[in-house]
């Protein structure tokens, strides 16, 4: 389902979403977006279940520990804003205040994860080329970034064992295989940007990722943020 919106739809209404949400001060409103996140994350083919289970651990504590805080330290402008919204009582208050930070802290970071691990990079740098007019250069070097991050590691590792291997004592922070590092990959950028060059890479270049913006693009990125806006009119 949401794997198809094109990114850069995908990344204003999930922006559009998160800013109106900022807006809001209803835990019911953030329950719903983190179900609604939590809908496209099941649905989508690209996440991996375990990821998503490391991400969604420390949420989880950290949503609880403002679920508590919020609960047994409730301040009085807290409890004020929370009698606006209904007739509860004095307990009933410093409950709906916990809901009310922890499920907040939940819906952003579910708005988050469902964007991080529903959206190619790859997808995501050619829409941004196509549709929001990123130069071309510009999306090339975030492509190389995205392609270097396995590569810097590997790097890294490879310095430390040939310093290793000639006797040369590597501490847990030593620096000799960072520098190292830092001059192999200057030099595998350099060949890399002569190959591009050689192989035509320029601004008149055909893409071979034609993205292109659909109907359903346009109900994502609209339909969302309205969704919060109807949301913060039911819940008043």
């Amino acid at each position: 389902m949401i794997d198809a919106i094109n990114p850069t739809v995908k990344t204003i209404g999930i922006l559009a979403a998160s800013i109106l949400l900022g807006l809001t001060f209803r835990w019911e409103i953030n329950l719903i977006v983190a179900l609604l996140c939590a809908f496209f994350l099941l649905t989508s083919s690209r996440t991996d279940p375990a990821t998503l289970l490391k991400a969604l651990l420390p949420i989880a504590l950290i949503s609880l520990s403002y679920f508590f805080t919020g609960w047994l330290f409730s301040s009085e402008q807290a409890q004020f804003a929370a009698s606006n919204s209904a007739a509860v009582s004095g307990g009933g208050r410093d409950v709906v205040n916990g809901l009310t930070l922890g499920t907040r802290i939940l819906s952003f970071a579910m708005l988050g994860i469902s964007y991080s691990l529903t959206t190619d990079a790859r997808e995501l740098v050619a829409s941004f080329i196509q549709q929001a007019k990123m130069p071309m250069k510009m999306g090339y070097a975030v492509l190389s970034a995205i392609n270097l991050t396995s590569l810097i590691q590997r790097e890294h590792e490879n310095s430390k064992l040939a310093l290793q291997v000639r006797n040369i004592p590597v501490k847990p922070f030593d620096t000799k295989p960072l520098f190292t590092m830092l001059i192999r990959m200057i030099r595998w950028s350099e060949r890399l940007s002569l190959a591009m060059e050689s192989k035509g890479f320029s601004e008149d270049r055909v893409m071979q990722r034609q993205m292109t913006v659909k109907a359903k693009d346009i109900l994502f990125a609209v339909g969302l943020p309205a969704m919060i806006v109807a949301l913060g009119f039911v819940f008043v």
